[in-house]
Order: C-alpha cells, then structure tokens, then sequence
C-alpha cells in the first residue's frame, strides 16, 4: 500500500533498470514486497498500512532486536552466504561481474547524498541507514573504522556480511566518469582482513535543473546473472530512499 504522502515526494526520481525507464512507483512497489517479506522474517504479526509506516516499523523492529540478536537469528543465513561468496570469488579468480543503473531526479541535490550517509555512519545513525531498504539489517562503523554491511542482496535467499574498505580500492575495476564529480568508491570484503570479494563505484552529478547518478557494484564473476538482476532494484530502492533523506 502506497498511502503516506511522505513517500517519494518532490524530487520525481526515474531509474534507468536493465534498458528500461522505472517510475519511483514502480521501485516502491518493489520495496513494499520486499517490505512484507521482511515483516514476516522478524515477526511482525501485524504490519501497519503505508509504506513509510512499514519503514518505520521494520526501522524500530530491528533496532529493538539488537546487533547480538539480529546476529543470532541470521547466523544461518551468515554461514552459508559465507561459504558460497568465497566460492564464487575463488572461482572468479578476480574478475568482476558489474551490476549498474541510473538514476535521475528533478531538483534537489544528489551530490549531498554520499555525505549523508557518511554522517550516518559516523555518528552511529542506525535508523537513516535501516530505513533506506527493508534487506538492510546491520550497517555500523566498527572501532576500527570498517564499515560493516549486514543486508539481503538482489534475488539472494541469504543474508550477507560485507565489510566496506574505502583506503585501499586498487582493485577496483570500473573507471571514474569525470563528468560525476563526487565518487564513492570501496572494496568489499568478506573478512575485515579478507581478499576483495567485490567493489562498488557510485558516481553522483548535480545539474541545473536536476541530477544524475550512476551506480555500480562489482560481483564476482560467477555471480548468477538472475542475482546481478535483482541487486538492480535494491539499488534503485536504497539510493532514491537516502537521495530523497539527503534533501529534506
């Protein structure tokens, strides 16, 4: 249900999906499926009606649950993305399947997006980077700086963990556009000291009249395609959902 007049106001986002133009409605929708889904994963009975309040339940549901908890109840899950993530990078031998769309919004400010989130990040804001897609469970910065993903991606059946490295990105395959004058580069990793298993390249432009962005994410090779399918609209879901935050 799509009934909260807080939901994707003002900035008219497009997503550019695997050749096609996708409405904001069109990703919603998309959201509030995964939104149900993930309702049902942490026991919520009743879910409440609207998007944005479904957002804000899953929002206080898994910060009332916890890190140790959460942990627990995903451990499974964990173990086995685990195992297959270092399957497939092993297999890949360091070549990259890259999953990428676009994004385009009228007014507003895309390029303050990636500082909102480093904001986030570094203030400890759990509920601005929950809110942003129902398959988030875990996004902190440790002590030592690491940033660490907890999330459901695309397609997959599994949660993952992924550790962000944003100080050393050599291998980081995809080029900079130097038409995207904000870069958000980092290498992902499935062990704070593990080998990259992937990367990401998101590149953001304002415009005079709105603003682009063009987001990739770097799988390892053996990545099932169906997967590199589905992460498209998690990406569409995340970025217009933080995009949207950044600007109000």
């Amino acid at each position: 249900m799509l009934d909260d007049s807080r939901v994707g106001r003002g900035l008219d986002i497009v997503a550019l999906i695997g050749g096609r133009r996708v409405s904001r409605s069109e990703v919603q929708e998309w959201e509030a499926e995964r939104a149900a889904r993930v309702c049902e994963k942490l026991d919520i009975v009743s879910p409440p009606r609207g998007l944005s309040a479904q957002r804000d339940a899953l929002v206080a549901r898994k910060l009332e649950l916890g890190h140790q908890e959460l942990e627990r109840r995903l451990a499974r899950e964990l173990r086995i993305s685990s195992r297959i993530s270092r399957l497939m990078a092993a297999l890949s031998r360091g070549r990259r399947r890259l999953c990428t769309i676009e994004l385009s919004g009228s007014g507003g400010s895309a390029e303050a997006m990636p500082g909102y989130y480093k904001t986030a990040m570094e203030t400890g804001d759990e509920a601005a980077l929950l809110a942003a897609s129902p398959d988030h469970f875990l996004l902190f910065e440790g002590g030592d700086g690491v940033q660490q993903v907890v999330e459901t991606t695309g397609g997959s059946p599994f949660a993952a963990r992924i550790f962000l490295d944003e100080s050393d990105t050599t291998s980081v395959t995809t080029n900079a556009d130097p038409e995207f004058p904000v870069q958000w580069v980092a290498v992902g990793r499935g062990s704070v000291d593990g080998p990259p298993a992937g990367a990401i390249r998101h590149q953001f432009r304002d415009e005079a009249d709105g603003f682009r962005v063009r987001l990739t994410g770097e799988f390892p090779a053996f990545t099932p395609p169906h997967l590199i399918r589905a992460h498209r609209w998690h990406l569409a879901c995340e970025f217009s959902n933080w995009i949207e935050a950044a600007n109000r």
